[in-house]
């Protein structure tokens, strides 16, 4: 499956998005690998595989203790406070 040129206009009109001439050669080339890389996922035999099956894995924990931060950590913080790091409110 080959995508147009208009494909791609459509598809970039419909997401919205602002599609610059001198970029969509590139852009419908990096789409076009996209598909045919999907194309060669549809060829992959699945029948064997069980849809019920899970896989499990063994969490393993660790001791929740608190360690000493490195005091140079703080060196990069845009704001501190009482060495502990400021960040904006989220919650209204």
């Amino acid at each position: 499956m080959a995508v147009s040129v208009e494909d791609l206009k459509k598809v970039a009109h419909l997401a919205r998005i602002k599609l610059d001439d001198s970029k969509t050669e590139k852009l419908r080339g990096d789409l076009n690998s996209i598909l045919n890389f999907v194309e060669q996922l549809s060829s992959v035999d699945c029948s064997k595989i069980d849809d019920d099956m899970q896989y499990t894995t063994t969490l393993h924990e660790r001791a929740d203790k608190a360690v000493p931060c490195d005091p140079s950590v703080m060196d990069n913080a845009p704001q501190k406070e009482c060495n502990m790091f400021v960040v904006p409110k989220v919650v209204g």
